[in-house]
């Protein structure tokens, strides 16, 4: 097994410019707002007028449903707030079974998005499929009630998660439990074992309390100073492939420390390239969803105003790689427009592709730092 590429970082501040996102949210009233029936990204209008950008989660993992690229489209507004299910369990027969880690409040506290955790009360059972469960609908009452508490919060949404995690976070984890289990008793589903989920909670409690702290030891993979054991040296980063992944101890203005990985690391010249990648085996680029994931994750990176490996600074940029049926690469952002034409006349793409790479190249051009490269893929 490989090592784990470790970095230090410092973020002093955010400042971000998404363009790639859709202006016809669907804006629901408060008043009738339901969680379960809401699109996966919205505006929820209150009735003095004032507005929140709500995104959801179907499940605590981040690779699942592309939660990055439904946050993204609200990125823009102002004071995003994200629902999270705590637990997403789908019945032994399946391997779906996950718990919300460290990592996603560590990155939501960062890119200062508000969470608001959730469980799911109700399912169905699986038609077709044994000890699986389908339709899971969220509690909305305590949807709505964080919702409204959320709207009414003055401070960060590091507070704001902080605070919330400490006080409903157990809670929230024992409600899940419960239904799960009433769920499987209902329908005669074997679920995933309530034992089991507890003594994860265990691990999570001080004196008998929740423990961020705790949470943050048990969930991170491995601890920063196991990390730095196991951390690459300069001359061995030098050799890294296209692919290579890497933790990052990032530390905030305030001086929190916050753990995230990267999948994609590698040198180019004497820059560390950081970069997410995207890739459509038959079309011409990666599906629009795609594409708002990846650039959502590289915000994070992008803010980073100092990098280290070991005690040396390093320079590094962000970069976004889509792979698609296409006909030689285009880096973006590119001073000269004609060749954005030339690409697009190459590949014959069609409007809707042509006007996606215009608003990437205005993305790039608009956040420094950042470059996009459109390659065909092998």
């Amino acid at each position: 097994m490989a090592k784990a590429i470790h970095l230090r970082g410092v973020i002093r501040n955010l400042d971000y410019d998404p363009l790639v996102h859709s202006s016809a949210l669907k804006t629901e009233k408060y008043e009738g707002f339901d969680i379960n029936s809401a699109p996966s990204s919205g505006i929820i209008e209150f009735a003095d007028g004032t507005t929140l950008a709500a995104s959801k989660w179907l499940t605590p993992k981040p690779s699942r449903s592309y939660p990055s690229a439904r946050i993204y489209r609200t990125y823009h507004l102002p004071k995003p707030i994200t629902v999270i299910p705590l637990i997403k369990d789908e019945g032994s027969g399946t391997l779906n079974n996950d718990r919300i880690m460290f990592m996603t409040l560590s990155r939501m506290n960062l890119m200062n998005v508000y969470i608001l955790l959730s469980w799911y009360e109700s399912a169905k059972p699986h038609a077709s499929l044994p000890n699986r469960i389908t339709e899971q609908r969220l509690n909305n009452a305590f949807v709505r009630e964080r919702i409204l508490e959320v709207k009414r919060y003055k401070s960060t949404a590091l507070h704001w998660n902080c605070m919330h995690f400490k006080r409903d976070f157990e809670n929230v984890f024992r409600n899940a439990v419960e239904c799960y289990q009433r769920i499987g008793k209902r329908y005669n589903v074997v679920m995933n074992s309530a034992e089991n989920h507890l003594k994860i909670l265990e691990k999570y409690l001080v004196n008998g309390e929740f423990s961020i702290d705790a949470f943050r030891e048990s969930s991170v993979p491995r601890s920063a100073s196991a990390a730095r054991r196991e951390s690459m040296t300069t001359h061995e980063l030098e050799h890294l492939a296209d692919g290579g992944k890497a933790t990052f101890e990032l530390k905030n203005y305030l001086g929190g420390i916050y753990h995230v990985t990267a999948d994609e690391v590698y040198w180019e010249n004497d820059t560390l390239i950081i970069q997410e990648s995207k890739n459509s085996g038959r079309g011409r680029l990666p599906s629009l969803t795609d594409i708002q994931d990846g650039l959502f994750k590289n915000i994070l990176f992008y803010n980073v105003d100092e990098l280290y490996l070991g005690d040396n600074q390093i320079k590094f940029m962000t970069r976004l790689k889509l792979t698609g049926n296409v006909k030689d690469t285009l880096k973006l952002p590119d001073d000269d427009l004609t060749a954005i034409a030339r690409f697009a006349d190459r590949n014959e793409l069609r409007p809707a592709k042509r006007e996606l790479i215009e608003l990437l190249h205005k993305e790039t051009a608009a956040n420094h730092g950042l470059s996009i490269e459109i390659a065909p893929n092998s």
